[in-house]
């Protein structure tokens, strides 16, 4: 089968089904556009490229529960909401490192062992997402990472708000427990150093 002559919605249909030619061919054709659209708005080549790579893995990752009408307009919403995600996070590291100058403990921002458990914690995050339930953590993603609100997710999974207030809460109440020991360890590395 050429999958180059195939049209984007018959190349997710086949996305859908784990079809590893199929997912090729959307990389192939859009990688460029997204990359260069990305490098437009943050003019920083190599997180430019994550953010293409990581737009990709998730497009592959999260392939069998996805809805989407137009592929172009999924693609460059993504990379919307990722770029926009981004520049939150740098405002918050922003004001943190603003708050322990002020506070005159810097101790706390040039130690190595707090940055590793701040990656541990991203990670043990991650992890913790991974377990939940298909559904539940699409909607965990949508809300929480994405920042969608309970009234956009509802329209694009096509199920009703209490829905998706229901897989939130179900979601932030594993993870809280998931989380709990991670939290626990910072509390204390905080108290300590």
């Amino acid at each position: 089968m050429n999958y180059r002559l195939l049209s984007d919605d018959e190349l997710v249909v086949l996305l859908k089904e784990s079809n590893e030619h199929a997912f090729k061919e959307l990389y192939l054709r859009y990688w460029k556009q997204v990359y260069q659209s990305a490098y437009k708005k943050i003019y920083h080549k190599e997180f430019a490229e994550e953010l293409t790579q990581n737009l990709f893995v998730d497009l592959w990752r999260r392939r069998e529960s996805l809805s989407i009408n137009s592929l172009s307009a999924y693609l460059f919403g993504s990379l919307k909401f990722s770029i926009i995600n981004h520049y939150k996070s740098l405002m918050v590291q922003q004001s943190y490192l603003s708050y322990v100058e002020e506070s005159g403990n810097n101790s706390l921002v040039n130690n190595t062992d707090y940055l590793l458990m701040l990656n541990e914690l991203s990670d043990a995050l991650a992890r913790g997402i991974a377990l939940l339930p298909k559904k539940t953590a699409e909607v965990f993603r949508m809300s929480r990472i994405e920042h969608q609100s309970v009234k956009d997710i509802s329209k694009k999974l096509n199920i009703s708000e209490k829905a998706v207030e229901y897989h939130i809460t179900q979601s932030l109440k594993s993870i809280r427990l998931y989380l709990k020991e991670y939290l626990a360890l910072m509390a204390a590395f905080l108290i300590f150093f």
